[in-house]
């Protein structure tokens, strides 16, 4: 990635521009489809979608930056509200990530840290690059064996993400993929939020070291040192640790002891967030998180990184939310429902119909947790009796039970913070699949109950 495009007036005139094709292609492509035998309109209608949304895409992906970030969070967060098409075209973002040229993060570097620099040789290639910011090595030139990562955001990203933000939602809605409303509204404010909690690193420094203190003590988890003094609103700068993803091949082929003690700490962690803490990371993405592997003592290291994303959760929506939780997982429907009409979830007008379905999954995804594992169908189970996640199939079979439950009729788009919680839930599962683990894990929630 040589720049990003900047200007504002280039950049909206851009992505209108987009949005107002996207509209005319489509309904220029139903005019067409009229003229086909009505068995062929529907595959017509489907295939005209596809090819708007991949043209939108590449649009964003050409403009770069905030738009590109943008777009993966909308695909996250927008497919209660999107089409499926431009949800599935959304996703191809997160692979279209290219580091900036040396000479504008060197530039930007200079910026922000001045002389403060000079205490680094920096490495001018990039170890990771994203939408909003890529990370190089470096090492403290008066000191030995010392290596840090910084992070440095884009130039310009920041200041334009209010307009971008907006442009975009413009732009869906020039092409009639989205409709305007409370919850879209409601939905937008709250990812332009988290958006702009991302590209304030003096607030993920802030929350990194919050959760440090809560951690402290946990020999399970470990957070990476920051260095406030070579850190700024655009700049992060941290030790270097040379972990593991856990999809790498020495973490796949650690013990199930090891996997399983791995794999729990993930699980509670997440309850922690959710329950005691009321502050969660809400990009749960593998590269997040690494593995210390521990080849004296085996007592391996869950490494937490990256805290843009953390989300303070209201008081009332954790307790509410431990609620439906808990009551889901003895079984107890009326208090799940009750729990999920105080989270917005479900409304005291619905159908006992809609009412029961949301039920029905809440009870469902928390499988996992069941006291009585020999219930389960025997491919979710080992023959010792332990929950095996790899096997389970989890989230496949909750996907196909998630969308059957959105059609039927009356079903409401659950509200922005109750999606981010199922976004990192969702992270946690496909973390916790991926090291294969089986587990008892009734006690988990026991403990809150």
């Amino acid at each position: 990635m040589e720049k990003i495009k900047k200007g504002g007036l280039r950049r909206r005139l851009s992505i209108g521009a987009a949005g107002a094709k996207g509209g005319l292609g489509l309904l220029a492509s139903k005019a067409s489809g009229m003229l086909l035998p009505k068995d062929q309109q529907k595959a017509h209608n489907e295939a005209a979608m596809q090819r708007e949304s991949m043209r939108f895409v590449k649009q964003l992906g050409e403009l770069k930056g905030a738009y590109v970030k943008i777009g993966q969070m909308l695909a996250l967060y927008g497919e209660h509200l999107l089409p499926k098409q431009v949800t599935n075209a959304l996703h191809t973002l997160e692979s279209q990530t290219t580091a900036l040229s040396w000479s504008a993060i060197e530039t930007q570097l200079n910026s922000e840290l001045g002389d403060k620099l000079l205490a680094f040789s920096v490495d001018q290639q990039s170890i990771a690059a994203a939408s909003l910011a890529q990370v190089h090595r470096a090492n403290f030139v008066h000191k030995d064996h010392c290596s840090v990562c910084m992070k440095v955001q884009y130039p310009g990203i920041a200041d334009a993400i209010e307009d971008d933000f907006k442009n975009v939602m413009q732009m869906l809605s020039l092409a009639r993929w989205i409709k305007s409303g409370r919850q879209l509204e409601q939905l937008g404010k709250e990812l332009k939020a988290q958006l702009m909690r991302e590209v304030d690193y003096r607030y993920e420094l802030g929350v990194a070291e919050r959760l440090r203190q809560k951690l402290s003590g946990d020999s399970r988890y470990y957070i990476p040192e920051y260095y406030p003094d070579y850190c700024t609103k655009s700049v992060l700068t941290m030790e270097f640790i040379d972990g593991l993803e856990v999809t790498h091949p020495k973490v796949q082929s650690l013990s199930q002891k090891r996997r399983n003690a791995l794999a729990r700490a993930m699980l509670e962690l997440f309850f922690k967030e959710a329950f005691e803490w009321r502050l969660m990371q809400t990009d749960p993405n593998f590269g997040n998180y690494r593995i210390r592997i521990d080849e004296q003592d085996e007592n391996d290291t869950l490494v937490l990184l990256d805290f843009g994303a953390v989300h303070d959760l209201d008081g009332d929506f954790s307790e509410s939310l431990k609620k439906t939780i808990l009551a889901a997982h003895r079984g107890d429907t009326e208090t799940t429902i009750e729990g999920a009409t105080e989270l917005r979830c479900l409304r005291a007008a619905d159908t006992e119909r809609v009412k029961s379905s949301f039920a029905e999954f809440c009870c469902f995804i928390l499988e996992p947790f069941s006291a009585n594992i020999s219930s389960l169908p025997e491919f979710a189970r080992t023959p010792d009796m332990l929950y095996d996640w790899g096997g389970s199939r989890l989230l496949k079979r909750a996907g196909k039970l998630g969308a059957e439950g959105m059609l039927v009729k009356g079903f409401v788009v659950p509200p922005a913070e109750f999606m981010l919680m199922v976004r990192k839930l969702t992270g946690v599962f496909t973390f916790v699949s991926a090291l294969g683990a089986e587990l008892d894990s009734a006690d988990m929630l026991k403990k809150y109950g």
